[in-house]
């Protein structure tokens, strides 16, 4: 984090020689971030978004720097989200909504070995099921559409997850994006299993994460 001063400066040196339609860009991925927090290259809808921050990344870091915010650039995973540096803003996930994620981290997780790096990991709705039984998910009964529904759709708000199929059929294809890497920061399988096993163990309580 650079001095709020400092950055006043930059602001006032360098976002003024940007063109209209570039400042224009600029307000909207600002607002853009604030909303989402994850942006990734790996989105094709957000590729242009991902080079323009880091064609105006000093710009960026004296703007969300005002606001207590930092920017984070993960190139090897081709990944840019903020993090509120006073843990602020943070979002509140409902049990059943930090399993799913972690599920699909855990998915993620195994399927790394097996793609490139310009590579998306895309499963089926099916493999989530299948985890879910695998772990003693609600007693290996399926979780109705009616609860993943809701789930799915904040992953997907957040730029964790996409998939087209409304339906969420069992052949439903979802891609994960490389940011669940950044909402779920777990090493191993193992350490997932352990979280798991904890919210399995447990009553309602919600898991706080990084979504600003």
């Amino acid at each position: 984090m650079i001095p709020k001063n400092a950055a006043i400066k930059k602001l006032n040196e360098e976002f003024v020689l940007l063109k209209e339609a570039e400042k224009t860009v600029f307000s909207r991925i600002v607002n853009k971030l604030f909303q989402v927090n994850y942006i990734t290259r790996k989105k094709i809808a957000d590729a242009n978004d991902y080079r323009f921050i880091l064609a105006y990344k000093e710009i960026f870091d004296a703007y969300f720097n005002l606001a207590d915010f930092e920017l984070m650039i993960e190139r090897h995973e081709e990944v840019v989200y903020i993090k509120n540096v006073s843990t602020f803003n943070h979002l509140r996930l409902k049990k059943e909504e930090s399993i799913l994620l972690l599920v699909i981290r855990m998915i993620y997780q195994s399927k790394m070995d097996v793609v490139t790096l310009d590579e998306n990991v895309e499963i089926y709705l099916s493999d989530i099921h299948d985890e879910l039984a695998k772990i003693g998910y609600l007693d290996n009964k399926r979780m109705t559409k009616d609860r993943l529904k809701p789930s799915l759709q904040l992953l997907r708000n957040y730029n964790i997850i996409d998939y087209m199929d409304k339906k969420l059929q069992d052949d439903a294809r979802i891609k994960i994006y490389p940011t669940v890497l950044f909402v779920v920061k777990i090493e191993s399988i193992k350490e997932i299993l352990d979280h798991l096993d904890q919210y399995l163990q447990g009553g309602n309580e919600v898991e706080e994460t990084d979504e600003d």
